[in-house]
C-alpha cells in the first residue's frame, strides 16, 4: 500500500511538473504577438545614451524574439491605453524598420518625426504611464507596460532571468540584451 502510494504521489508530481511548465511557456508567448516584446525603456534620459543627432531623448527598446526578421514599419506606438489615435511606425524605409532574428530596435521618443522613421510623435513622462506596441491592425497589442515614477538615466526592461519579471538597470543597454 505505501508504494501504491508513493507511486501514485511521483505520478502526480510529475503531472504538476508538465502543467507548470507548459503553462508558463504559454504564459510568455501570450505576452507579445509574433514573438516582439517591449525589452526596456528609458523616461528621463538626461545624460545616458544619445541617438544619431547626439540627443538624450527617451526611447524604447523592441526585442524580436523570433527567428527570423520582422518589420515593425506599419505598427503602431502609444504611451496612452485609451488613445484612439496612436502614432504609426512609418513603413517607408524597411531597412531601418526591420528588426533581426533575435535582435533589437531602440525607437526614440523625442516628438522629432523629422529625424527619421525611429522618432515617434510620442514623449515619455517620467512621472509614470504606459508603452504600447500595436499591431499593423491598429488595434491588437503587440506588448505593453504601464509604469510608476521613473529615475533619470534608470531604464526599466526585462529581467534576463526572468523575462516576465521587470526591473531597473543603472547601466541602460539600449540595442543590447538587458544585463
Amino acid at each position: 500500500m505505501c508504494s501504491n502510494f508513493l507511486a501514485n504521489l511521483k505520478n502526480l508530481f510529475i503531472i504538476l511538473a508538465l502543467i507548470s511548465f507548459f503553462s508558463s511557456c504559454k504564459e510568455e508567448e501570450s505576452n507579445g504577438i509574433s514573438g516582439l516584446f517591449i525589452n526596456e525603456f528609458l523616461a528621463s534620459n538626461d545624460a545616458c545614451c544619445t541617438d544619431e543627432n547626439e540627443e538624450y531623448d527617451d526611447w524604447v527598446e523592441i526585442y524580436n524574439k523570433t527567428e527570423s526578421p520582422v518589420n515593425i514599419g506599419g505598427m503602431y506606438f502609444t504611451d496612452k491605453p485609451d488613445d484612439d489615435d496612436p502614432y504609426k511606425i512609418p513603413d517607408s524605409i524597411p531597412n531601418k524598420t526591420t528588426i533581426p532574428a533575435g535582435g533589437f530596435l531602440v525607437l526614440w521618443c523625442d516628438k522629432d518625426e523629422e529625424q527619421g522613421v525611429l522618432h515617434l510623435k510620442v514623449k515619455l513622462s517620467a512621472d509614470g504611464e504606459s508603452v504600447i506596441l500595436i499591431d499593423k491592425d491598429g488595434s491588437s497589442v503587440i506588448d505593453s507596460l504601464t509604469f510608476e515614477s521613473q529615475t533619470t538615466d534608470v531604464s526599466m526592461g526585462r529581467d534576463p532571468s526572468n523575462f516576465n519579471q521587470w526591473i531597473t538597470f543603472a547601466t541602460p543597454s539600449p540595442g543590447f540584451p538587458n544585463k
